[in-house]
């Protein structure tokens, strides 16, 4: 019969209490990490592009390594541990109500406080109550991808109708943290010296880099889906189990009894991760899939391995492991763009997961058999299998696509370009609802799509395309340029009977095209998607292999072409028998780029064996570009 309480609690506090609580603030620590790192990559961006804001992303930074140096402000020693880790989930709590990307600023420092706060808090887990944390986290990453599949790959938590709610959240956390036991059945057991309860330096550093690993993929079923070329719905449902690994009793005994005392075992299961890994992001299709859930299963069992490493000094290993979050965060993203900072991060992305697999899992290669694990000390409620099962198959069926109805032909076309800058507008603020009512009011059939993020920690994790088609009812056709997470799309109202997309040569930041066959005046029409690179050699070289691929025949081509209309490439999209409807039909031409106040032309929509009936620039303000749209016949 299992243990009905972890050890060193007492009998009036029922043990899931105080896990429900670390659930809670490794919740917020997801939630804040993406709002942190979305909005430090945009004032990098501005720094980097528009020399803006330097000492505003100066004072963020400095901020920021102090949050995840809180760790340290711990005291060595304690007369009182219960009541520091009461103050860390109290702030955390109370800074998560602020959580509010609609104002960045806002959003940024509130996600600072929240992360510094939790990081109080996990630290003191660490120390004292180390074997709550296995389960915590699990629930934790079961919840935010219950949350996520909700909003169709965007935490719901995030926008500011979800304030109420979070108010009864923040406000159970703020319970649990001040709730006491009865005088004289307090909750025993906080020693200094090693014990069950107590993990170390190992445990620390494994914790912080799972997080990046959890924020980045392992939890992120829309980046394993542009990773693997699979089923988002399929993805959804497959980590969710996965993720419930910590979870079973059953299985933790196995951990404990049969991986545990055998090094050679947890050494294969390391290597079987990394292997996963690096085979999800080379291969595609269904070995990719399985690849990748091999690797998610063997980070699930493990990490509770990993998590009990070491017995002193914890909060110097949690704040190694969160400074070693940043690092493989910073890689991470420095590997999207090499081309515009440091060319040495070119190909990074393979191995900054392989470094983070390392560092994760190796520390469980030095725990031994000892004291059982967290999740069989636990008397969860009867109902929590049945809240399991229902939380996997809410978010399996929530995250089904819908069946938009499509038309399968049309005497006239309306074509659009939109470059979406992210999800983001001019200042940074995630509008990917705007620019989705931008494209709704243009009535655009087919809308080429550019910078195009798909399930990176700078842009919330959000799966632009997959979000967009969802609201817009269409259907999207992606094409990864990037590190599978960053490219081009196509959406479409129209049936889609063939799809295809090529990598176009690039020495700069890689592109590519994305062609969709519809059905227009009952003929067959090729629509393309395309985005050139920043010189003008480039662009010629790209456009070129790009019109070769064409072909000839009636086609149409949309995009940012980062090109004036006295540009080459511009000539030469003339010469291979492409209108620009704006000047050929006498439509007035009309800036694109900056959305604000714009002075340059470089968005289009060319068209060839088609007629152009109307040609304008939409003003909204959703992105850092115009929308264009063009109706043809």
């Amino acid at each position: 019969m299992a243990e009905p309480l972890i050890r060193g609690d007492s009998m009036a506090e029922k043990p899931y209490r105080r896990v429900m609580e670390a659930t809670a603030l490794l919740l917020f620590t997801l939630q804040a990490i993406r709002v942190l790192f979305s909005m430090l990559f945009a004032r990098v961006y501005d720094a980097v592009f528009d020399g803006e804001g330097l000492v505003a992303l100066l004072v963020a930074a400095v901020l920021t390594l102090l949050a995840l140096l809180a760790p340290l402000f711990l005291p060595r020693h304690v007369r009182h541990p219960r009541r520091w880790m009461a103050g860390g989930a109290l702030a955390c709590a109370l800074a998560r109500l602020l959580l509010q990307p609609a104002v960045p600023a806002l959003g940024l420092y509130a996600a600072i406080a929240v992360l510094g706060a939790a990081n109080f808090y996990l630290a003191g887990l660490l120390r004292w109550r180390a074997r709550r944390l296995p389960p915590a986290l699990g629930l934790a990453a079961l919840l935010d991808q219950f949350l996520r599949a909700l909003g169709y790959t965007y935490d719901p938590s995030l926008w500011l109708w979800w304030l109420p709610i979070q108010v009864l959240l923040s406000g159970g956390v703020i319970w649990l943290a001040l709730w006491r036991p009865p005088r004289g059945q307090e909750d025993h057991g906080y020693g200094h010296e090693p014990g069950p309860e107590r993990a170390g330096f190992g445990a620390g550093l494994a914790l912080g880099v799972a997080l990046f690993l959890l924020a980045s993929l392992l939890a992120l079923p829309n980046a394993a889906a542009r990773w693997t070329g699979g089923s988002y719905p399929i993805l959804v449902a497959l980590l969710l189990a996965l993720t419930a690994l910590p979870l079973w009793p059953s299985l933790q005994r196995w951990v404990e009894e049969a991986l545990a005392p055998n090094l050679v075992a947890k050494i294969i299961m390391v290597l079987l991760a990394l292997a996963g890994l690096a085979l999800a992001y080379q291969a595609r299709g269904p070995l990719s899939l399985i690849a990748l859930a091999e690797a998610a299963a063997a980070f699930w069992l493990l990490l509770p391995l990993s998590l009990r490493a070491g017995s002193h000094h914890a909060r110097w290993g949690l704040a190694l492991g969160m400074l070693a979050f940043l690092l493989l965060a910073v890689s991470h993203a420095f590997s999207f763009t090499y081309a515009y900072t440091l060319a040495f991060f070119k190909g990074a992305g393979l191995p900054t997961f392989l470094a983070a697999g390392v560092v994760a899992l190796v520390p469980a290669c030095w725990v031994r058999k000892g004291h059982p694990l967290t999740a069989p000390a636990l008397a969860w409620p009867r109902w929590w299998p049945w809240a399991g099962a229902a939380i996997l198959a809410g978010a399996t069926v929530v995250s089904l696509p819908w069946l938009p109805r499509l038309a399968q032909d049309t005497p006239a076309v309306r074509l659009g370009t939109y470059n979406i800058h992210y999800g983001f507008d001019t200042h940074w603020h995630l509008s990917l609802e705007a620019q989705a009512r931008t494209i709704a009011a243009s009535g655009a059939q087919v809308v080429a799509l550019q910078e195009v993020d798909t399930g990176r920690l700078t842009s919330f994790g959000v799966d632009n395309a997959l979000w967009l088609s969802r609201r817009l009812g269409m259907r999207a056709i992606y094409l990864p340029t990037v590190e599978h997470t960053t490219g081009i799309a196509l959406l479409s109202k129209l049936q889609v009977r063939e799809s295809d997309g090529i990598l176009l040569p690039s020495q700069g930041e890689p592109t590519g095209i994305v062609r969709a066959t519809v059905q227009v005046g009952g003929q067959p029409l090729r629509a393309h998607g395309i985005w050139l690179g920043l010189s003008e050699d480039e662009r010629l070289r790209q456009l070129t292999a790009g019109l070769e691929w064409i072909g000839p025949g009636r086609a149409t081509l949309a995009g940012d072409m980062n090109a004036t209309s006295d540009s080459p490439v511009y000539a030469l999209m003339v010469a291979q028998g492409f209108i620009d409807p704006f000047t050929v039909h006498g439509f007035a031409p009309q800036p694109t780029d900056p959305a604000e106040e714009p002075t340059k032309r470089i968005d289009y929509v060319w068209l060839r064996g088609l007629r152009p009936t109307e040609a304008r620039v939409l003003d909204s303000l959703a992105s850092d570009h115009r929308m264009v749209v063009v109706e043809a016949r």
